[in-house]
């Protein structure tokens, strides 16, 4: 059972997402869902083709995972794309197994309140962090992406 969210304007990070109601440390709150495809060539040409047609714009959903796998979540997709980054996250991203197939589970690292916005560690590569200034706020902030 996925937590009920909904996106809000947050400020400074464009669009965000907050519950509905209160969730536990350990709870599921959605999974990361979108397009899978493995094909790295692929991937950058998706990525050459938001940063030709967004410039200077780092709201992209495109997300990397292991085993060179990515998610393309800008057509197919649910809420979760909306969560933005922190270096003092309130939820970690993992892989989870469900029937056999490998797929991204949210969790809440602890207990969240209702209408407060989620947040992850997106973990961005040495290549794509230097790309974006990170606008997190946390005291714990890296500087970047």
């Amino acid at each position: 059972k996925f937590t009920r969210c909904k996106p809000l304007r947050e400020q400074g990070k464009g669009w965000g997402l907050v519950p509905c109601d209160k969730i536990g440390k350990g709870d599921l709150v959605l999974e990361y869902v979108g397009e899978r495809n493995r094909c790295q060539r692929e991937k950058e040409a998706r990525l050459s083709e938001w940063e030709r047609d967004h410039p200077n714009d780092p709201n992209f959903y495109i997300m990397s995972l292991r085993d060179q796998w990515y998610i393309d979540a800008r057509h197919k997709a649910n809420l979760s794309r909306f969560i933005n980054h922190s270096c003092a996250p309130n939820c970690f991203l993992t892989q989870i197994n469900v029937n056999g197939y490998a797929r991204n589970g949210i969790f809440a690292k602890r207990d969240i309140q209702a209408g407060e916005f989620l947040s992850y560690d997106y973990h961005f590569d040495t290549k794509q962090g230097d790309r974006f200034v990170c606008r997190c706020g946390a005291k714990s902030c890296r500087g970047t992406m």
